[in-house]
């Protein structure tokens, strides 16, 4: 008889491909963080969803930044109820953008950043529009997008990602705490090199491994008294093993601007 999670040919453990019930005893960092999303999809179900129209992506992450779920959508539905489009926004006054966003917080800074991206985009392309970068490799396009004002490497992540079904992988602060107390990347430092290099150029796999990362930093792996016992992680956790889940954390906030919205 042959029983799931072992090599018959000499009974012990395997990395799986897939997801099993069994962790696997010895795996390098590509492995395991494939054996993360595994883990995660049997636990949460695997999420689903369409891609979102880049410049309303674009807006939305700014507006994230700093801020929880509820405040950003209220700040963008208060956005577009104010100017209709983002073509209006593009030319309203700094201060009638940051009237509008108040609610979600540094609404000075995310006016300015909103605006001038626009704008930026407008100078370069004639237009509000980001679809050539369809055209661009996935590398050159994050790269034209991180040169816009108010955009970090988590922001044009989440652009490439959700809106260009690119293989680029964004962290927010709860998937690098997910991550770091899983051992592949530093407590601080910006982790989005090294969580590229590790995944397999998959952006479905990718959106799948950010959503749930985050949701479950969110419901379980709290920056103070992480729920351990509920993670279904936590047999490969290397913090779990060295530290008392009482104790808070030193993973802190990214320093990114804009974050996801999905």
């Amino acid at each position: 008889m042959v029983l799931q999670g072992i090599d018959p040919s000499d009974e012990t453990p395997v990395v799986p491909g897939a997801i099993g019930p069994y962790a696997p005893i010895e795996m390098n960092d590509k492995t395991k963080i494939t054996w993360i999303a595994d883990r995660l999809i049997e636990t949460y179900g695997a999420p689903t969803g369409r891609l979102h129209d880049p410049i309303e992506n674009l807006v939305l992450t700014i507006l994230s930044q700093n801020t929880n779920d509820t405040n950003r959508d209220r700040a963008f539905k208060s956005l577009m109820k104010r100017f209709k489009t983002l073509e209006d926004v593009r030319v309203a006054s700094l201060g009638d953008i940051a009237s509008a966003i108040q609610i979600g917080g540094l609404q000075q800074q995310k006016a300015r950043s909103i605006r001038e991206a626009l704008n930026r985009i407008v100078k370069t392309r004639g237009y509000l529009d980001l679809e050539f970068l369809n055209d661009l490799a996935p590398h050159d396009a994050l790269r034209w997008l991180l040169e816009l004002p108010g955009v970090g490497p988590k922001t044009a992540g989440i652009v490439m990602l959700f809106s260009f079904d690119r293989p680029i992988f964004p962290a927010d602060t709860h998937i690098r705490r997910v991550m770091s107390r899983m051992g592949l990347v530093p407590e601080r430092g910006d982790p989005h090199p090294q969580l590229n290099q590790l995944l397999p150029a998959d952006s479905l796999l990718m959106r799948r491994l950010h959503l749930l990362t985050i949701r479950l930093g969110r419901e379980i792996c709290h920056p103070r008294k992480p729920e351990c016992v509920k993670c279904p992680l936590r047999c490969e956790c290397v913090w779990t093993r060295s530290h008392d889940s009482e104790h808070e954390d030193v993973v802190t906030s990214l320093s990114d601007k804009g974050g996801i919205h999905l």
